[in-house]
């Protein structure tokens, strides 16, 4: 029963003083020059690609928020329902919840690490003219000096 009131009192501060923070960091002078880059950004990156791909990449976007609210959800649901009810069965699905959200996000930045990571350049080799052997007189004795 403490733990639902300390719940309550939390979610009412959170209710008074998340909405004056967030909107105290909406007007930093940082977060508006945060704003035009991404929206120069995304200015540019649609005028290089396709209505297609922009289409795409945004449905993808939502798939994995979605994806991440799922997984976010349901550990915290299942956190909520191992501490209401004291069962270690809802502990351990926290725990799958918990892993599985982490092996996502981790799939991501990897991903996100390919992508920016920098192709190696082929040269090509030309193999049809063999390469010159270079003229070296070979000495026909060999003189060993031992100091």
């Amino acid at each position: 029963m403490e733990i639902l009131a300390f719940l309550i009192i939390g979610g009412v501060w959170a209710a008074f003083l998340l909405p004056g923070f967030f909107a105290g960091q909406k007007s930093a002078s940082m977060s508006s020059t945060r704003t035009f880059a991404r929206n120069n950004d995304l200015l540019a990156s649609v005028a290089l690609q396709s209505t297609e791909a922009v289409t795409a990449a945004a449905g993808a976007r939502r798939r994995r928020r979605r994806a991440v609210a799922l997984l976010g959800t349901g550990a915290l649901g299942s956190l909520a329902a191992a501490v209401l009810t004291g069962s270690t069965i809802w502990l351990g699905v926290t725990i799958l919840f918990d892993v599985l959200l982490a092996g996502f996000i981790t799939a991501l930045l990897q991903a996100k690490v390919d992508r920016f990571k920098p192709v190696a350049s082929v040269v090509p080799i030309d193999t049809a003219t063999p390469a010159p052997v270079p003229n070296v007189d070979v000495m026909s004795t060999v003189r060993i000096v031992a100091g």
